[in-house]
């Protein structure tokens, strides 16, 4: 039978607005029904499955203002959902910055990692902790290492937790004959360098595990050359030579103790005879040094010994004897005493000195008229600067 229709409504909302699926299958447009012709009767079905849109799609074909109202709004709520997340993206990121942060002016030392033969600067930082009340009376201690070539940190342990902040903060460092470093920190705290691991080492405890004599605990610790002095809570008074484990009360037998472990011979300042450069000789058998003046002939001002092996000798002195004015950064030939090179004299104090992959690497620091930078310089055998790990003041 022919189809004669003319005009063919919806019969859920009576609109006349559609689309054609199929053959004689339509979709309303206003309502979405779907609805089908049968050709036998003319009559006009609904599908019993229509097609279910969504309130906001059948309001905006309803009213196209509402449609631009509801997009306007959805963008404005992505808008702000996404900028809270940035804002607190940016919180977290800025608080993981304070943290890290910290007040670099408790002690500082460059040496040489035993296993990979490469410089390695320790400093020792304080992290603030912020009470509930914004004030910052405690403080964490921190061991930051840093290679100073490729300007990167590479570990941070702390070595305190939760300690005041207006303590006494002051660390000192000291290298041994062996190349042992040893650090005092206040509290009466011993230390060494784990040179192989990269770490700082509490040893107040163990190092005199084998000395009934310091049950009591330690009173008060000073560093010396290759041994400690000290003094026990009891009131004892005692010198530790720990590269052969002897605690003593006698002098002359720590003494003998000490130069036990020493070459036969090396280099020192002798500060009570005019800074005169020494060569030291040790008798084996009386196990006590002599030493004759290597350079006669030159006057030294102030200066101090940073580095010596069998090969090499680092050295700062004064380039005059006004030892407030610059100082030269100079290696000598350990046999001779002759200048291998130097680096041209500045206003910096030049704190420690290590071996290094690449030639040597020295701690330096500076005064006001550099504006209080620091740093390490890394130096080949021939005196030509390969790296200048720089810090400004602060930093």
């Amino acid at each position: 039978m022919a189809k004669n229709i003319k005009a063919i409504k919806c019969p859920n909302c009576g609109s006349i607005k559609k689309t054609e699926i199929k053959a004689d299958y339509f979709r309303c447009l206003n309502c979405d029904t779907e609805y089908f012709l049968d050709n036998d009767d003319i009559n006009i079905n609904i599908n019993q499955t229509p097609y279910q849109s969504s309130p906001q799609a059948t309001v905006a074909k309803k009213n196209p203002t509402s449609a631009v109202i509801i997009a306007v709004l959805l963008v404005f709520t992505l808008f702000m959902v996404i900028n809270y997340f940035n804002k607190s993206s940016t919180k977290a990121i800025s608080a993981e910055t304070e943290k890290v942060k910290y007040d670099y002016y408790g002690g500082d030392i460059v040496y040489q990692n035993s296993n990979t033969g490469k410089a390695v600067l320790l400093r020792l930082g304080r992290e603030n902790i912020v009470g509930a009340d914004n004030s910052v009376d405690y403080v964490n201690t921190h061991a930051v290492f840093v290679d100073p070539v490729s300007k990167k940190q590479f570990q941070d342990n702390i070595v305190f937790e939760r300690t005041r902040r207006l303590n006494d903060y002051q660390s000192t460092f000291k290298v041994f004959q062996d190349g042992t470093i040893y650090m005092t920190y206040p509290g009466e705290k011993l230390f060494t360098i784990d040179r192989k691991n990269d770490k700082l080492v509490d040893v107040t405890q163990s190092i005199f595990s084998k000395h009934p004599e310091m049950r009591s605990g330690i009173a008060k610790i000073k560093l010396s050359d290759d041994y400690f002095d000290l003094m026990a809570n009891d009131g004892n008074q005692y010198y530790y030579v720990p590269k052969v484990d002897l605690l003593t009360d006698k002098r002359d037998e720590a003494e003998k103790a000490i130069y036990s472990t020493y070459p036969d011979t090396w280099l020192e300042f002798d500060i009570f005879s005019s800074d005169n450069l020494m060569k030291m000789i040790l008798d084996r058998v009386t196990l006590k040094p002599t030493g004759i003046n290597l350079l006669p002939n030159r006057k030294f001002f102030s200066p101090k010994l940073l580095y010596q092996d069998a090969k090499n000798l680092i050295i700062a002195t004064c380039s005059t004897a006004n030892t407030d004015g610059p100082v030269m950064l100079q290696s000598l030939d350990v046999m001779t005493g002759k200048i291998i090179w130097s680096q041209p004299a500045v206003t910096f104090y030049y704190r420690s000195a290590a071996k290094c992959n690449e030639g040597f690497a020295i701690k330096y620091t500076s005064g006001q008229d550099h504006d209080y930078i620091s740093g390490v310089l890394v130096i080949s055998p021939e005196g030509k600067v390969i790296s200048d790990y720089l810090l400004k003041r602060g930093e």
